[in-house]
């Protein structure tokens, strides 16, 4: 299947005129923050400081000699929502202060490398009628609960906005569709996480990562969550973001109660299938022939081994009781049996309503065409992913026995 749409060539040739902005990066983000900004309460310090990393990711964009119109478009918009995100929730906390006593109590975070069950888990979780996640639209459209007219109003124009993703890429809707009413991953709404790097590389921005404090952004999810808590039905959060893997330990100083279930699979299979969904962000943000599959490859080696062995130490710091783990075969081979038990350990009841959520994600994946990848395709062999995860790879029996 060809990787470039019609509708992708047409999008870029009418972007052209706008990546003059590509010339000055610090002053488009300059732009973005006053605009965000105007009419709301000043960004906080910690707020601010904290957004100010991502100049780094639009300068990637910016400086990246394959980049594509489009790409410039993309990066622009990711940047600038997380902008908007801290600007909205920063200005409703100072209008609504009374939003800061609303609780987030023991939060579930379903973590874990790609194509490993997190997708199955986290929905199972997050719709049982005692949980909840945040939705897609909600995190497109950040702000206070809102009549029904306008809540239909504000995911007809998610839906909108997420369905040119499917008609650019051919292979998108396979690997990772987007749906507005769907729970989705909570990088929607922060502004930091590895994975930043897909569409381009942002090797200053993932270095930092490496060093800086990532408790200001998880404060920023929880300052978010009681927005979207507010004046609604009390209940659980359930979170899910692959990059949450690396960052357990911040997480739970700022979440004290949170738990984490972490999903587990041979790294073979959850590295080939990341490499395919950087693959398709690459071809939506580069030039054709700016895609070089085995940098690809080597990119995401390197920073899923780095990331998962920071997990192990945080896992074996946090103890059995914090960090719930969850082998894939396990899970797929009688997750009727798995799941209440899974639902059991979190101090969650598994119900009627959850064995027909089960049913429903069972049957889903039929709909659709069968997400194809491979190591090789991304100039790696299974010898050198399994030199790379060796620490990984010893936990993996004793999970499964």
């Amino acid at each position: 299947m060809s990787q470039t749409t019609p509708a992708l060539r047409l999008t870029n040739l009418l972007l052209t005129p706008g990546t003059r902005t590509r010339r000055d990066p610090d002053a488009v983000f300059d732009r973005m923050v006053a605009h965000a900004t105007r009419g709301r309460a000043p960004l906080s310090a910690e707020y601010a400081a904290d957004l100010d990393h991502l100049r780094l990711v639009l300068r990637a964009f910016a400086d990246h000699p394959g980049l594509s119109p489009l790409g410039w478009m993309a990066g622009q918009a990711l940047v600038d929502s997380r902008i908007r995100n801290r600007a909205v929730v920063g200005d409703l906390h100072t209008r609504h202060p009374e939003i800061a006593d609303q609780p987030v109590t023991a939060p579930v975070f379903v973590v874990g490398m790609p194509r490993t069950g997190t997708t199955l888990t986290y929905n199972l979780l997050a719709r049982s009628p005692e949980h909840r996640g945040p939705r897609l639209w909600e995190m497109t459209h950040l702000g206070l609960a809102v009549d029904s007219s306008t809540e239909a109003a504000l995911i007809r124009r998610t839906r909108k906005k997420y369905a040119m993703v499917s008609r650019l890429s051919p292979t998108w809707d396979t690997i990772h569709p987007l749906y507005a009413e769907a729970e989705e991953e909570d990088t929607f709404i922060r502004a930091h996480s590895e994975l930043h790097a897909s569409a381009i590389p942002v090797p200053d921005y993932v270095e930092r990562l490496q060093t800086f404090d990532h408790r200001p952004d998880y404060r920023f999810l929880r300052d978010a969550l009681q927005v979207l808590a507010f004046r609604r039905p009390a209940r659980r959060w359930v979170l899910k973001h692959p990059a949450n893997l690396f960052h357990m330990a911040a997480i739970r100083d700022v979440f004290p109660d949170a738990r984490f279930v972490w999903t587990h699979r041979t790294p073979e299979v959850a590295l080939a299938s990341l490499c395919s969904l950087a693959e398709a962000a690459e071809r939506l943000h580069r030039r054709p022939d700016a895609v070089d599959l085995a940098e690809t490859g080597r990119t995401w080696l390197a920073i899923m081994s780095r990331g998962v062995s920071r997990a192990l130490d945080q896992r074996a710091e946090l103890g059995s009781d914090v960090v719930l783990d969850l082998p894939y075969e396990r899970l797929t081979g009688d997750p009727a049996a798995v799941l209440p038990e899974l639902f059991d350990r979190l101090g969650a009841h598994w119900g009627a309503e959850d064995e027909a959520n089960l049913a429903v994600a069972r049957e889903a994946p039929k709909q659709r065409a069968p997400h194809q990848y491979s190591l090789e395709r991304f100039g790696l062999e299974a010898g050198e992913v399994r030199a790379a995860f060796a620490d990984y790879l010893e936990l993996l029996p004793a999970l499964r026995a």
